[in-house]
């Protein structure tokens, strides 16, 4: 994780702030591929417009771009805003965060303007055809920008803000949280059913900070039920009434393998 920023700004103005599942920069990669494949269909919608391929009727081969552009523009975008909550920017540079958290609506200005430029000032086009289809990109282009943009980006610093206030009132102390070697979660509720299955060798328990340098940055769906905690929750699916997040199965595997060797060496040392 990046380095940390002690003065936080107040976590206000995001009531809900769920942390979904993924990794981040899986995420980014796709959507960066996504977002390449959008630019090709936008240079091929071009070279269609000056008629550099042999076709009766170049129409249908153009509004096939913009709308595989659109798809895979919003696609790609969708991706890059799910990274961006998981794996939130640092606002300490405004410029380089308006950047990361808007990243797809500038894709998508990039991934239509030129080509609507092209429809409206093409000679070749009849006049009927060339108005509509032009009306489609710019509706294209609207709805790339619209759906890509971020209302309520989420910062670096917005999330360490929220893990102090979810710790605020841990049963471990103030400020103070514990957490499995093996799960990406950090539990405040010494009763949750999550915690007491770790084993000894992976409990681990520290401070906010100590969380966040170690990148424990969500908290447990069943502390924040106790707690009655919306922001900065993890996002795993349930598997039932009493289930834990999907990654604390992880640590039951690892705690029972844990339980198996210790047994192991106890009965060698019995021997």
């Amino acid at each position: 994780m990046p380095e940390k920023k002690t003065d936080a700004p107040a976590a206000t103005g995001k009531e809900t702030y769920v942390i979904p599942s993924g990794n981040p920069t899986t995420l980014r990669a796709i959507a960066i591929a996504l977002w390449v494949l959008a630019i090709v269909c936008e240079v091929v919608g071009i070279l269609f417009i000056l008629q550099k391929f042999d076709v009766a009727n170049s129409t249908p081969f153009i509004i096939g771009a913009l709308i595989l552009d659109l798809i895979l523009v919003v696609i790609g975008s969708f991706l890059w805003k799910r990274a961006n909550k998981i794996d939130p920017p640092s606002e300490k540079n405004p410029v380089e965060f308006f950047i990361k958290t808007q990243l797809g609506a500038i894709v998508a200005v990039i991934a239509f303007f030129p080509i609507l430029l092209f429809l409206l000032t093409d000679k070749n086009m009849d006049k009927k055809t060339k108005t509509w289809v032009s009306i489609l990109a710019g509706v294209c282009l609207l709805a790339a920008v619209g759906l890509s943009y971020e209302p309520n980006p989420i910062s670096e610093e917005y999330l360490q803000q929220v893990m102090r206030e979810n710790a605020e009132s841990s049963d471990f102390g103030a400020n103070h949280v514990k957490w499995s070697t093996n799960s990406r979660v950090y539990h405040t509720w010494e009763d949750c059913s999550a915690l007491n299955r770790i084993s000894e060798n992976n409990l681990r328990d520290g401070t906010v900070d100590d969380a966040f340098d170690v990148n424990k940055v969500r908290m447990c769906k069943l502390c924040a039920g106790h707690f009655n905690i919306t922001k900065g929750v993890d996002g795993g699916k349930d598997s039932g009434d009493d289930a834990v997040d999907a990654t604390n199965v992880a640590d039951d595997a690892a705690d029972a393998a844990d339980a198996t060797a210790e047994e192991e060496d106890e009965l060698k040392a019995a021997a």
